[in-house]
């Protein structure tokens, strides 16, 4: 490893987002601005979560849309209480675009560690 790919690293270990700032819910795509921040907004209709938008919390800039419906594979669960959520299972960016793996536990991110996430294992 050199010092460049270390520092890059640790640059990026730092900057990355720990928890949620608020949780919206709306009842259209439509309501999700483009740029979603800090913010997790989850549209809810019909008495069902269909999807949950947020930023990758790497600050790549990456919008994640992820599929609520029981229906469609993949999807992912919310569980909400008192404007707080947990989203399972974990959500993982492809590695072509960022690389990010985490979960969403009661608004906080819970990064995975990055050499599992990318199969490298260190001894």
């Amino acid at each position: 490893m050199n010092i460049t790919n270390w520092i890059r690293g640790r640059w990026r270990h730092f900057r990355r987002r720990r928890k949620l700032q608020k949780v919206v819910f709306v009842e259209s795509m439509n309501d999700v601005p483009e740029s979603v921040g800090a913010t997790l907004y989850v549209v809810y209709r019909s008495g069902q979560y269909r999807r949950a938008v947020l930023q990758c919390p790497c600050r790549c800039g990456r919008r994640i849309d992820l599929n609520l419906n029981a229906h469609q594979f993949p999807h992912w669960t919310a569980k909400t209480r008192k404007g707080v959520v947990t989203l399972s299972p974990s959500i993982w960016v492809p590695i072509d675009a960022c690389g990010s793996h985490f979960f969403v536990r009661q608004n906080r991110i819970e990064w995975v560690n990055e050499n599992v996430a990318q199969n490298t294992f260190t001894p």
